[in-house]
């Protein structure tokens, strides 16, 4: 009878198996929380999925990215049949997709571990160790938190399975050159392209192999240097640039993103130099109060002349120096920076996204992370031996303050007064706690919130709005002429956000259902002209597109089916849609001009979107149009 002999990778694994249940036992508290931010918007279609047919159009629905994400959106639409139930089997989900990923991140670092020549034992106990730290990293919570950033954790994981697969098989390059060479591309090829459609993060696949090439990896002996040069150069560095290019291509960004955003592609870069530091500082140090969703709006960056800026950018400059310069010397410190700068390409420069989210860390921390762990691990007998004692420790730090803020995400109603009172500039915390105010306290308690934050903060007008339909709702016979004046005045200087738009479409229903005291729908019509006036949202394309799709669908209502249909033939001048070509071909049939709706069909079918998956959509919705409106004409016809 033969016995296994324990070795330290087995205990390294053992270790690993606690630190993963002690992560569950940590983000359970959360699994009660509540759909957020851009769920509903991005998720609320799970409620039309009834069958195969009705999951594919959700699947092939998507708008959050350039290609709608249907990998996502294809688990998502697995789960529609708990949608009602709330937010907590997607949550449990989302949590088993970061458990997966911490699985293939050990994995994915003990073999890069491997690569460079460390024993067996010592890779694992590298690769585990980072793993540990990053799976009960605070920081990363939101991605795990916020049910539709499953889009970057899943993306996350492809990459991950991805990059395994070429570093197996580039283990075999000096045995099987031809085999390893193939299996390199495969695994990049299928891992890139399932991450792309999951989130476009995926793009930075290729990046991420370029920085482990150029910095902890070495070349192989089998492959003549140039040959591997000239192969690195057409399956890394092509896709490396074409990325690198167009995001120079939108560093100015077009005039609509200024206006929405606030600021341009290089105020952008700058500001985003001086979050990267503070990312790096909140992965260190996970306090809960410091973290979360709701961090108010960064101060944008005034220039260079402003000394926090320049330190910030002068000190990345050295960093990325030291890193080129002394990439052979000090590897580790070369891949951390290159990882950490490759990771946030493309959420952490010039595109007009919002500037501060935690998620976009998921992945790219990673590089500091090995890189501490391993030259930790990897130098003196001294400096593990005090490892094996600080590591312990720092988990279950880390694994205090992620229980905590888990416990907070896992409280709704009390998260939303605790948000509003720790950032109370932020109009994402307060329009939050007004959401369950008005569900559990009464539309008088939520409108003392908004008038309060209102006051402080006049240059949020929207919030005008809502507080105008919440007293529409609550005091009907009250009168709201004040709330109108001070809107009318406040709208063509106020901040830009699309809720605008939403609280404008929300009164209207409002009005729609009841009277309400000095506002009526010509009232409503001249605060949405008023809105147009100011140039952040004039400037807008997706705003005027709302503004002109509003009108018509109050023309509708009105029965004004011409002036309906000029409304909606000018929205679809700004930026076409199919939701718009659904209320064009209504509009027509309803006014009983079907061969125009069968012209406006086959024009709209040319402009499909380049997407394959929204051409797909987009052309089944055109040709169950033209059936309504052949159905409606003989129907017309029967009755005359």
């Amino acid at each position: 009878m033969t016995s296994t002999r324990l070795t330290p990778t087995h205990f390294s694994l053992a270790g690993f198996a606690i630190v993963l249940l002690l992560a569950w036992f940590c983000y359970r508290p959360a699994l009660s929380g509540d759909f957020l931010l851009d769920d509903v918007a991005n998720l609320s279609g799970l409620q039309y999925v009834e069958d195969t047919h009705t999951l594919l159009e959700f699947v092939l629905s998507g708008s959050a990215g350039p290609t709608g994400r249907p990998v996502a959106l294809w688990t998502f639409g697995l789960q529609a049949d708990q949608w009602q139930q709330g937010a907590e089997a997607f949550l449990r989900v989302n949590v088993l997709i970061h458990l997966l990923n911490a699985a293939l991140l050990a994995a994915f670092l003990f073999l890069l571990t491997r690569a460079q020549g460390h024993k067996r034992d010592r890779s694992a106990m590298v690769g585990i160790a980072a793993a540990s730290v990053w799976v009960l990293m605070p920081l990363l919570a939101t991605a795990s938190l916020l049910p539709v950033q499953r889009m970057t954790t899943l993306s996350a994981s492809f990459m991950l399975a991805g990059l395994l697969g070429y570093l197996l098989a580039r283990a075999r390059i000096e045995s099987h050159p031809g085999r390893a060479l193939i299996g390199m591309g495969a695994s990049l090829a299928l891992g890139g392209s399932l991450a792309i459609l999951t989130k476009e993060s995926g793009l930075l696949m290729p990046i991420y192999v370029l920085a482990l090439e150029a910095t902890l990896l070495r070349g192989p002996r089998s492959i003549a240097r140039l040959r591997w040069r000239v192969l690195q150069g057409l399956f890394l560095g092509v896709p490396a640039l074409v990325i690198l290019t167009y995001l120079a291509a939108n560093a100015g960004y077009a005039e609509w993103a200024v206006a929405k955003r606030g600021f341009n592609g290089w105020e952008r870069l700058l500001t985003e130099a001086q979050l990267l530091w503070v990312y790096l500082q909140k992965a260190l140090v996970g306090v809960p109060s410091a973290l979360g969703i709701y961090q108010g709006t960064p101060e944008v960056s005034p220039g260079l002349r402003d000394p926090v800026t320049l330190l910030a950018v002068t000190a990345w400059l050295l960093v990325m120096g030291v890193a080129v310069v002394y990439r052979r010397r000090w590897p580790l410190f070369g891949f951390a920076v290159a990882w950490y700068i490759a990771g946030h390409l493309l959420e952490s420069t010039v595109l007009p996204l919002e500037l501060y989210f935690e998620h976009r860390n998921y992945l790219p921390i990673v590089g500091p992370v090995y890189a501490v762990t391993a030259a930790v691990l990897l130098t003196g007998s001294i400096t593990r031996r005090a490892a094996f004692v600080i590591v312990p420790l720092y988990l279950l730090l880390s694994a205090m303050w992620l229980y905590q803020f888990a416990s907070i995400m896992g409280e709704p109603s009390a998260s939303s007064r605790y948000w509003a009172h720790r950032y109370p500039d932020s109009v994402r915390a307060v329009t939050n706690l007004a959401t369950y105010q008005l569900a559990e306290e009464g539309p008088v308690r939520t409108l003392n919130t908004l008038d309060r934050f209102v006051l402080q903060h006049p240059q949020h007008a929207y919030l005008r709005i809502q507080e105008l339909n919440l007293r529409c709702i609550a005091m009907p016979a009250a009168e709201h002429d004040r709330v109108v004046e001070q809107l009318q005045d406040a709208l063509p200087t106020s901040a830009f956000t699309l809720t605008a738009g939403t609280m404008l479409s929300q009164l209207f229903d409002t009005l729609a259902a009841r009277d309400c005291n000095g506002v009526d729908t010509q009232t409503l019509l001249g605060l949405a002209d008023r809105l147009l006036t100011n140039p952040r949202y004039a400037a807008v394309p997706g705003y005027v597109q709302f503004h002109y799709r509003l009108l018509a669908g109050v023309a509708m209502q009105q029965g004004r089916l011409q002036d309906a249909i000029a409304f909606v033939e000018k929205a679809m001048e700004v930026v076409p849609s199919s939701e718009l070509n659904m209320m064009l071909g209504t509009a027509l049939a309803s006014a009983g001009e079907y061969q125009r709706a069968r012209e406006f069909i086959d024009a709209a079918l040319a402009k499909a979107p380049r997407n394959p998956m929204r051409a797909l959509q987009w052309t089944r919705e055109l040709e169950n149009l033209r059936e309504y409106i052949d159905a409606v004409e003989r129907y017309s016809e029967e009755q005359e």
